[in-house]
């Protein structure tokens, strides 16, 4: 206890200046001396409440520390030979190299020792994380044999105990297994814990858990799991001291967005930026009310700042270097990036403190050249895969227009990305030509199917979709899409079998897996492995394929050989058809073969809206993007010229600001519902609204009020256009706290849904110069879709079932042969009647965020496509303390799901903040220090979904035509490819 109170003491009192701040993983010896990791280096106390010594240095990151039993050596996790592997190294003795304990090709991490000196740890992360155990002999072996993924292993004091979280479909159970007989008890099954601690007695265990299941925080259970008290109300990385007596919690802020595509290229993503969120380390008494005796505790430890600052400069240009600059083809760039390095090295070194510091960083980055190459030609492609690229060249080079070329890069993009779309997918596509006097609009989004109305509960299990699998299924629609793209714009140079070929080929040669899809794989291998098609496809030995394994499909190819024979009715009738219904019927959908026989693809006029002299034609109902997109651009002209928003915190306001304030209304499948989307296009609705913009303060949502702004009085409205949201009686954050209690898994999703999945989906875009432009948004709702493959077929299909309602009365509703809503946003700008830009994006929420900010880079800062693509990303909503989770799209008063928002684990939508508090915005790193300083003074806060110098969220595909070339951007958030014909 004394040992305690003296280090308690000492943190106290230690100078302020001098604190080092952002400690993670706190452990304690048995001697009460403390260990943590800062900013990817160790720091031990010489003795218990004694003065702070860093342990390790330089670039690597090391976290995870663990004492041994008898406190002269740690055990951690570092980075220094590349992946993440286990190390040893002495406490007392200074400048000695560690020993390097693990050398597996998985990362490994969060070690915790036995007595005896065995060591629990986790190998591998996500979906594909499993607790080893490495006995004092160098021995490895797993602790179970089950698929789930585990995580948080912690040996009990006397080591015949491992309490570990186990994942599973629908949540994380905390497990306490007995080693003696491994037999595992279920402590904790109605939270989401993550990281966990003993008593030193061994009866009690403490667990961390964010706001998933319940109140985030910390909570002890006894090691039989017979209650549950709560204890502190930030979570965080916990450790109990040796005496008992007190808790050491690393606070950390809840995570941003989970899975929404971005592949796993930097593995764990609990190691963190030394200018990410900072955690605070406190102390308070172990387990009794709540928060006892809290306080902050101090480190005070010697730092080299001109050496701290040299190491974080190397690791934002180690990472910047392994995920853009480390193929062959990137070689020249690399060297750029290197001679930067140099050039910027005194500057950071120079550095007095961490704004100065980042300040330069800053500028380093934004001379970063270009992530990935652009392409200049006669006729270009962006698209998300270079197979798909390829192919789309392909067809130029035989003849084709950029609608031939559209339909082979959909389909080779249904081959190599078979978790974003494919033949069981939908979309929308937007088409202008040179002979047309307008765009036009390609509707192919899914349908119910004729037996599967309200009428027919079997679909419903328990009154709820299930979460996966064959019932999920709605008629597809990205075959018809493109042949009638064809039929109705093609060249009539080329073929339709010349139009499928590379993706036949692709399929039946094979293809190497991106990184995307090997995470895809690997964070959805539970709901992939329940069907032994799809696990026959996609796994090896009950493991899922990696980045650069091959993959061969011959069933797809085959599946594509009587389409390229028969066009579309080779899938919707024949053969195909027959074998998809058959199989579906049997196993509870109720799509019959007449479901496909029916299906078309519907002709529409795209969604129009104007912005300082360019014109843009954007998807249409059923979809929402495009008319949300309009909106924006309405309420942003009223503001005047704008400035780059990474650099200007007025335009980043304004540019939130009329995203805030564009009104929301039904929007469903016009073929069923009235639909009206008059309010959300209307330049009158947007100068009313717009009055409510403050210049020094962010917009609340209890700024808008439903059709009366709460703002401005009830007559300051534009009367041709009635803003038609609804009861006028009821405030905005009302109407969407109702729908955020009845929709958990966002605003695509029906409420009846039992498991919320990120949203997949992919967006090209192609065009020549000869005024010929086409952009697509693909998808299958999904990552993964609904997970099943149809043996013998080769592909996955959509999940969209649950996207409609049960309620017959609301917009909707799952009504016989109504297609679904989305927020797809696939874009097209003119400019005298000339194309001039073409745009699309993916990622759930993040579709708007990446097609809005891009073209913004185009249009308002002149930028090149790829520089555009490279602007970094915000969207509004994100955690905040307590706020209630609002979807950035949600469809306030509607059953009708208006947007590809998706679920909690892809980040969709968001929480916005309760009226008192900041308004919050996600984004990726890139903001200048002053424009994030400036807007938290306005009223915003900020949750930072990537690291330093890190592209993340919301892929994107963008070109531009000048009238003598087309330029194509390619977005480095996923494999992006820009090719072109000269």
């Amino acid at each position: 206890m004394n040992s305690i109170l003296g280090l308690l003491l000492a943190l106290v009192i230690a100078p302020q200046d001098s604190a080092l701040k952002g400690a993670r993983t706190p452990a304690f010896a048995t001697d009460g001396r403390m260990a943590v990791s800062i900013d990817g280096d160790l720091y031990v106390q010489q003795s218990a409440g004694g003065k702070w010594m860093p342990l390790t240095k330089g670039a690597a990151w090391d976290r995870d520390p663990v004492w041994s039993t008898d406190g002269k050596s740690i055990i951690y996790s570092s980075n220094r030979a590349g992946v993440f592997s286990l190390w040893r190294i002495p406490v007392a003795i200074t400048g000695t190299e560690p020993e390097r304990l693990t050398n597996a090709r998985d990362d490994d991490s969060a070690p915790s020792l036995a007595p005896d000196g065995s060591v629990a740890f986790v190998r591998g992360f996500g979906g594909g994380a499993r607790i080893w155990t490495r006995a004092a002999d160098g021995s490895e072996t797993r602790l179970t044999t089950r698929e789930q993924a585990e995580i948080a292993p912690a040996y009990s004091p006397d080591g015949s105990r491992i309490a570990y979280v186990q994942l599973f479909e629908t949540g994380r159970r905390l497990i306490i297994r007995t080693l003696a007989n491994s037999r595992d008890g279920v402590a904790v099954a109605d939270r989401a814990p993550e990281r966990l601690a003993w008593s030193p007695d061994g009866s009690r265990i403490v667990f961390s858990t964010p706001a998933i299941g319940g109140r985030a925080g910390i909570y002890a259970v006894p090691a039989n799991g017979s209650y549950t008290n709560f204890v502190a109300s930030r979570r965080g990385d916990v450790a109990w001291s040796p005496s008992g007596t007190q808790l050491a919690i690393a606070e950390i802020d809840e995570g941003g967005p989970g899975y929404n595509g971005d592949p796993a290229r930097l593995g764990d993503r609990a190691v963190r930026d030394p200018f990410g969120t900072q955690s605070q380390l406190v102390l308070l008494a172990a387990p009794t009310a709540p928060d006892a005796d809290r306080r902050e505790a101090v480190i005070d430890a010697p730092r080299d700042r001109a050496e701290r600052n040299s190491n974080a400069l190397d690791q934002i240009w180690e990472r910047s270097a392994k995920l853009y600059f480390s193929t062959p083809a990137a070689a020249d760039r690399l060297a750029q990036w290197s001679q930067l390095k140099n050039r910027f090295r005194a500057q950071a070194e120079a550095a007095k403190d961490d704004d100065e510091l980042q300040r330069v960083l800053y500028r380093m980055i934004r001379e970063r050249p270009p992530l990935r190459e652009a392409a200049m030609g006669r006729a270009a492609v962006s698209s998300a895969h270079p197979v798909a690229t390829a192919a789309g060249l392909e067809i130029f080079r035989a003849g084709g227009n950029a609608v031939d070329a559209a339909a082979a890069v959909s389909f080779a993009l249904g081959v190599v990305e078979p978790d974003a779309s494919g033949p069981g997918g939908y979309g929308q596509m937007v088409i202008t030509l040179a002979r047309l006097e307008s765009p036009k609009l390609i509707d192919f989004m899914t349908r119910v199917p004729e037996d599967a109305g309200l009428q027919n509960t079997s679909l419903l299990q328990n009154g709820r979709y299930p979460s996966d699998g064959p019932v999920l299924a709605n008629v597809p629609g990205t075959i018809a899409g493109m042949y009638s793209a064809f039929k109705q714009y093609g060249s009539g140079k080329v073929t339709w079998k010349e139009i499928v070929a590379p993706a036949i080929r692709a399929a039946k040669e094979g293809y190497i897996v991106s990184d995307g899809l090997a995470t895809t794989l690997s964070t959805e291998r539970e709901h992939f492995l329940k069907y032994e098609s799809s696990k026959k496809l996609f796994f090896r030995d009950n493991k899922p394929l990696t980045a650069g394994d091959t993959l061969k499909n011959p069933d797809l190819a085959w599946v594509l050989e009587q389409v390229a024979e028969r066009g579309a009715d080779g899938f919707y009738r024949g053969v195909v058809a027959q074998k998809l219904a058959d199989d579906l019927h049997s196993k509870g959908n109720a799509m019959k073969v007449s479901d496909l026989n029916r299906y078309f693809a519907a002709d529409r006029e795209p969604v129009r809206g104007t912005y300082r002299g360019y014109t843009i034609y954007s998807s249409a109902p059923p979809v929402s993007g495009g008319a949300d997109l309009v909106g924006k651009f309405n309420m942003l002209e009223q503001y005047g010229p704008v400035r780059q928003y990474t650099d200007d915190a007025a335009s980043l306001h304004a540019a939130l600001a009329s995203w805030t304030l564009v009104p929301r209304g039904r929007v469903a499948d016009p073929g069923f519902w009235p639909v009206d989307i008059t309010a959300m296009t209307s330049k009158d609705s947007a100068k009313v609204r717009w009055s409510c913009f403050r210049p020094d303060r962010a917009i609340r949502a209890t700024d808008l009020r439903a059709d009366t702004l709460a703002c401005n009085p009830p007559a300051a409205r534009a009367s041709d256009a009635p803003l038609e949201l609804g009861s006028a009686t009821r405030p905005l954050i009302e109407q969407i706290a109702e729908i955020v209690q009845e929709r958990g898994c966002g605003p695509d999703h029906a409420i009846e849904v039992t498991y919320c999945h990120a949203a997949g989906t992919t967006a090209f875009v192609v065009a020549d110069n000869d005024g010929n432009a086409v952009s697509v948004t693909q998808t299958l709702g999904t990552w993964g879709g609904n997970f099943y493959v149809t043996p013998g077929l080769g592909f996955i299909y959509n999940d969209k079932l649950t996207s409609y309602g049960t309620d017959p009365t609301a917009y909707g509703a799952r009504l016989p042969f109504a297609r679904h809503g989305s927020t797809l946003a696939p874009t097209i700008v003119m400019r005298d009647k000339r194309p001039v830009f073409a745009v699309g994006a993916a990622g759930n929420a993040w579709i708007t965020s990446a097609v809005y900010e891009t073209l913004l880079g185009l249009m308002d800062y002149g930028m090149t496509p790829q520089q555009a693509l490279e602007l970094p990303r915000f969207l509004p909503g994100g955690r905040g303390g307590g706020g209630a989770f609002i979807p950035t799209e949600a469809p306030l008063l509607s059953a009708a799901a208006p947007g590809d928002a998706g679920g909690r684990g892809g980040g969709a939508g968001g929480r916005g903040a309760a009226p008192a508090g900041p308004v919050f915005i996600q984004v990726e790193d890139g903001f200048s220090l002053e424009v994030i300083k400036r807007l938290r003074e306005m009223g915003y806060d900020f949750d930072f979904v990537s690291f330093k110098g890190e592209l993340r969220e919301g892929y994107g595909a963008a070109i531009a035509i000048d009238g003598r070339r087309v330029t194509a951007g390619a977005d480095p958030r996923r494999a992006g490819a820009a090719g072109a014909i000269p």
